[in-house]
């Protein structure tokens, strides 16, 4: 029988998940299929339930369920706890257990942008607090940032050395949350969002110099930790990534 992975989340039929972890799946020839689950706050708990029977064999979880779905597992990984959020589901000795590979993987694409020493994260959900909680592992300062407090950002930004998008604004636009004019070359950016690739927030940024990361490269990394997760077996990385430029344009930073 065919092992079902989903992605929880809303609004998600922009994902590139299921054709990056589809090929990894038939590069190993494993009986896996990975498929979108778009749903509600309310449905989480048959999500759940579909978990625990064995009808899944493990998530994904992407925003706005990455807090609200920790609370419904038996337990979580330590940068689950400690990012309150939870972007992937494993099953396990009779037990729900909450990862956060979002934690690792922007640990190593911020290690691409060079020494960060202060940022402005855009944002406050799961992928806001795990880019903080990176941030602060490299002994940068890192200030989350909501839309009610946008109105600094001029201040904020000329100050920082790293702004991190973690909101979806740009996703399937050509919009940016921030004026180009805020941009400069010594302010580096990760943008989180990665469709399309590049996005108008990192076209920007490199337009003025600055050395710039769309959400490519952090989507890719955590999804290999997340296959593993799953399926106890190594990523086949390059298999993915191929995958990925597949979906999203050669031009992905992944």
């Amino acid at each position: 029988m065919t092992r079902r992975v989903v992605l929880v989340g809303q609004g998600i039929g922009y994902s590139a998940s299921p054709a990056m972890h589809n090929a990894a799946f038939a590069a190993l020839d494993l009986d896996w299929r990975y498929e979108l689950r778009d749903v509600g706050v309310g449905e989480l708990d048959a999500v759940v339930a579909e978990l625990r029977d064995g009808t899944l064999a493990g998530a994904n979880v992407t925003q706005p369920h990455k807090q609200v779905l920790a609370s419904l597992l038996d337990e979580r990984s330590p940068d689950a706890e400690r990012t309150a959020a939870v972007n992937t589901v494993v099953r396990g000795n009779g037990k729900l257990v909450g990862l956060n590979t979002d934690l690792s993987a922007l640990a190593a694409e911020l290690a691409e942008l060079g020494p960060i020493r202060a940022a402005v994260i855009l944002g406050r959900g799961g992928a806001a607090r795990a880019a903080s909680a990176a941030l602060t592992d490299a002994g940068a300062s890192a200030e989350l940032v909501g839309r009610d407090r946008w109105a600094a950002l001029p201040a904020l930004l000329a100050e920082a050395d790293l702004l991190v998008n973690a909101t979806p604004i740009g996703t399937g636009q050509d919009v940016s949350p921030v004026a180009a004019g805020l941009l400069r070359a010594g302010l580096a950016v990760l943008d989180l969002v990665y469709r399309p690739s590049p996005t108008r927030l990192v076209r920007e940024a490199r337009a003025v110099g600055a050395v710039a990361r769309g959400g490519g490269g952090m989507l890719l990394r955590q999804a290999a930790l997340s296959f593993t997760a799953w399926t106890d077996a190594d990523a086949p990385l390059d298999v993915m990534r191929q995958a990925l430029r597949a979906e999203l344009g050669p031009a992905t930073d992944a």
